[in-house]
C-alpha cells in the first residue's frame, strides 16, 4: 500500500469492532468503509476517513478497496 491508497477496514477489524460494541464500544464500522491513505510512518499507515476523522492503521487493519472487490 501507498499514499493515495483507496481502502478501508479489513474483515478480521471489522469483525474485532462489531464484537468490542457489544460490550459498550462505539460501533465504527460504518464509517471506516472507505477512507485514503495521506501519510505513512516505517509502523503506520495515516488514513482520513469519510467521517473526516483521520487515523493511524497497522498495516494488517486495512487492505486496499480493489483488493477487496470494489
Amino acid at each position: 500500500m501507498k499514499v493515495g491508497d483507496i481502502v478501508k477496514w479489513s474483515m478480521v477489524e471489522e469483525c474485532y469492532h462489531i464484537a468490542c460494541s457489544a460490550i459498550g464500544t462505539p460501533d465504527l464500522t460504518g464509517v471506516r468503509k472507505c477512507g485514503i491513505i495521506i501519510d505513512k510512518s516505517p509502523q503506520y499507515f495515516f488514513v482520513f476517513w469519510q467521517n473526516g476523522a483521520t487515523t493511524a492503521q497497522k498495516p494488517n487493519t486495512i487492505v486496499r478497496a480493489e483488493e477487496a472487490g470494489w
